[in-house]
């Protein structure tokens, strides 16, 4: 058995094109660096208030900083970077500052050019960037005085808010008779070099009609798409004795697998008749670990069972019925977007066990790590209780394929990942192998709900996921091409046609108010940026109670606080994006909504009663 589950994880790794390892770009060979632990560099003030931090070189400039906290005003930590006395002088150099990614979230570091004992100021908001050289602008040294760039603790902003980050500095000499250094605005060295990496399109769905399957799969034959493909269908669902999913339609309508199958037979059909003969392609049927209604814990070992069940159907009816050619060239697998703050670890294990009990066919791990340890805080606890070890449960061959959401531009996602797999290079014997990576800059576009924080480009995902691995050689390794999801089903059936296909789930619903309350139902958001706990649908409006978060910290639980998410609903039946996301007037921890009248709605989280008004969109105060 073992041998048919490792021969079966092998199978996707023959489907993926090959990716080249993308090389890095220095600073130009004249550049005079100088690092945090060479000699030209100089600190001053209490030793016991400056603190060290070492990682990869994803992370910090030569795989460490120092760091300090920040005062008002009245210097007391600060350091010096000097140019060497061998250098040429005079001469005019551009000045970079290299802002670690982590331990440098001040928004006022005032960096000190000391150029021929000339003095100018240039004040940068460390907390903007994320491993890279930023300009300091062009200076003039001279043989005239002191030659130094100088940081200090003093910020201007509450005392110990914030840390300021101490890591390279580097001088780039500005010769006449060759092109001087010049960024544009918001470019920064180093400059990566990305090949040219074509993203697949995954997709949320919002349909069952198979002609409309049929369409997106023959739009990504037709743009001679191949690597991996989600089609995540949405939250597990059981229902009078089926297993299915509830998908990404207001008023929750219920699938069974049998649609499921025929829908992406359709997909997969659209594929191939209308891709280029060579291509090649991996389909994965995706549903994710959301808990479902407190009543019925659909991820479950049982639904996991049915799921490995359909996709091994999938696979036997794509051998009978592809043509001759094709099924050496397109495969089916499952899928699953597995997130920490939607599940416990032991209902998402036991999804895994019983898929694994059906089918010898790999599943895709399309999900998040949530909370996991990163570079900046190596010790933290995955959220939910998970461990790493559970993590890694979930991901580990030959069951899973991580193929992990990259979406945060601030690099965290992907170092998340990295410290995932150096976890199981020194633990488990082997580095985990990422069959790629999603990003959701479509989705993005689409929805209007990123902020800019979480929309990565597929290609800066890619390279994000490679510098983060390829910076440790214990979990080196060439990566292959991302997907990018959306929520473009290539016209969604419209309500009337939606009743005709779907079927009402039979979830908990307590009418309540004007409308009803409904427990236990997923919303399309990532557990990133919410987390529902149960929701009131008022027809023209879906308010959804539970915990915001911040994308920026990864969606961790210590910065999450109570709040609401309303999704309009269109004539069409649409969720109408983006939605109003509003945290709570008052500290709050995860809310519920426990009644409503008319349109007031009534929350708690246990000790904190709040109301909102679903009519006005706002909270009563």
């Amino acid at each position: 058995m073992l041998k048919r589950f490792v021969q079966a994880a092998l199978i996707l790794a023959n489907f993926l094109t090959n990716t080249p390892l993308h090389g890095q770009s220095s600073l130009p060979p004249s550049a005079i660096i100088v690092d945090e632990t060479d000699a030209g560099f100089q600190k001053f003030g209490p030793p016991q208030w400056w603190y060290t931090a070492t990682g990869t070189s994803f992370n910090f400039y030569g795989g460490g900083m120092i760091y300090t906290f920040n005062v008002m005003t009245d210097t007391i930590n600060y350091a010096r970077w000097s140019l060497p006395v061998t250098a040429t002088l005079p001469m005019t150099y551009e000045v970079f500052a290299f802002i670690p990614r982590y331990h440098s979230s001040t928004t006022n570091a005032r960096y000190e050019v000391v150029a021929g004992g000339v003095t100018a100021t240039v004040a940068i908001s460390q907390n903007r960037y994320y491993a890279e050289w930023v300009s300091l602008g062009m200076h003039v040294f001279s043989t005239g005085g002191p030659n130094f760039v100088q940081l200090t603790d003093s910020t201007g902003e509450p005392i110990n808010s914030r840390r300021i980050g101490f890591d390279a500095i580097a001088f780039v000499p500005q010769v006449s008779v060759t092109p001087p250094v010049t960024l544009p605005a918001g470019a920064y060295l180093p400059i990566t070099v990305t090949p040219n990496i074509a993203a697949t399109t995954s997709r949320y769905i919002g349909t069952m009609d198979p002609a409309r399957h049929y369409a997106m799969g023959c739009a990504s034959g037709r743009a001679g798409e191949q690597g991996v493909i989600i089609l995540a269908f949405g939250q597990p669902w059981t229902q009078d004795g089926q297993y299915g999913v509830i998908y990404y339609q207001p008023g929750f309508p219920f699938a069974p697998t049998g649609a499921i199958a025929e829908a992406s037979k359709a997909f997969l059909r659209g594929y191939w008749e209308c891709a280029p003969a060579t291509a090649r392609l991996s389909v994965a049927i995706g549903t994710n670990n959301y808990r479902g209604a407190t009543l019925q814990p659909a991820t479950s070992f049982a639904h996991g069972q049915a799921w490995g069940q359909m996709i091994g159907q999938l696979h036997t009816w794509l051998q009978d019925a592809a043509p001759p050619g094709v099924r050496d060239r397109i495969a089916v697998f499952g899928g699953n977007d597995i997130e920490m703050s939607w599940n416990t670890a032991a209902l998402t294990k036991a999804w895994v066990d019983g898929y694994a009990s059906a089918t010898a066919r790999p599943f895709i791990n399309f999900g998040t790590c949530d909370g996991c340890p990163t570079s900046g805080n190596p010790t933290q606890n995955p959220n939910n209780g998970w461990t790493v070890d559970d993590v890694w449960q979930v991901n580990r061959p030959p069951y899973a394929i991580p193929f992990p959401e990259i979406y945060l531009r601030s690099g965290v996602n992907a170092d998340q990942w990295y410290r995932m797999s150096l976890y199981a290079a020194q633990n488990k014997g082997a580095k985990l192998a990422f069959g790629g990576l999603l990003t959701q800059w479509q989705a993005c576009r689409d929805r209007g709900t990123c902020g800019g924080l979480t929309d990565n480009t597929p290609q800066q995902g890619w390279r994000q996921l490679q510098d983060a691995l390829n910076a440790d050689p214990r979990t080196a390794m060439p990566l292959p091409p991302p997907s990018d999801i959306t929520w473009r089903n290539e016209g969604l059936t419209t309500k009337h046609m939606k009743d005709a296909i779907g079927i009402r789930a039979d979830i908990l619903r307590i009418p309540s108010g004007d409308g009803e309350i409904v427990e236990g139902v997923a919303l399309p958001l990532s557990a990133m940026e919410f987390l529902p706990g149960n929701a009131w649908d008022g027809g023209n409006a879906v308010v959804f109670a539970g915990l915001v978060r911040d994308p920026a910290t990864g969606g961790d639980d210590a910065n999450a606080r109570g709040g609401v998410s309303v999704f309009e609903v269109s004539p069409a039946g649409e969720y109408v994006f983006p939605p109003r996301l509003m945290r709570a007037p008052a500290q709050a921890g995860a809310l519920r909504i426990v009644r409503a009248e008319g349109s007031l709605l009534t929350l708690s989280d246990g000790a904190v009663s709040l109301q909102f008004d679903a009519a006005k969109r706002d909270w009563i105060k």
